[in-house]
């Protein structure tokens, strides 16, 4: 399965999705124009993944802003993973926030409590 790699612009975040390495990671800014456009290859190659996924999956969550539109596709993309899980799989979700940033730990609970399914909290 090849890598899906997005850099990081001044709207949009940095996606790495590499099974073979191991790094399933969003960081950054996400308030791309078109949140559908940016998101869709995202969704579809998570989808691909979890039909065959490592025997350990840990996701890295490093976001800095999200904006309201963006809420939804990160949500979706957590109930992608969350499959995993249920699958038997090894899934850990790593919520990574700035530790002066309330708001960005809260966001992270919120995401757990709706997903279901409990985050690692890691400030730095």
């Amino acid at each position: 399965m090849l890598p899906l790699i997005i850099d990081q612009t001044s709207d949009t975040a940095e996606v790495i999705l590499d099974k073979n390495q191991g790094t399933f990671e969003f960081s950054g800014t996400s308030m791309p124009d078109n949140t559908k456009k940016f998101f869709e290859p995202i969704i579809s190659w998570i989808a691909s993944y979890i039909e065959s996924p490592n025997e350990e999956t840990i996701v890295n969550f490093k976001m800095k802003y999200f904006n309201t539109s963006s809420t939804k596709s990160l949500l979706d993309i957590m109930i992608q993973f969350k499959e995993i899980a249920k699958n038997g799989k090894m899934l850990i979700i790593n919520w990574h926030f700035p530790s002066d940033d309330e708001d960005m730990l809260e966001a992270g609970q919120g995401f757990s409590k709706m997903v279901r399914f409990p985050f690692n909290y890691i400030k730095y």
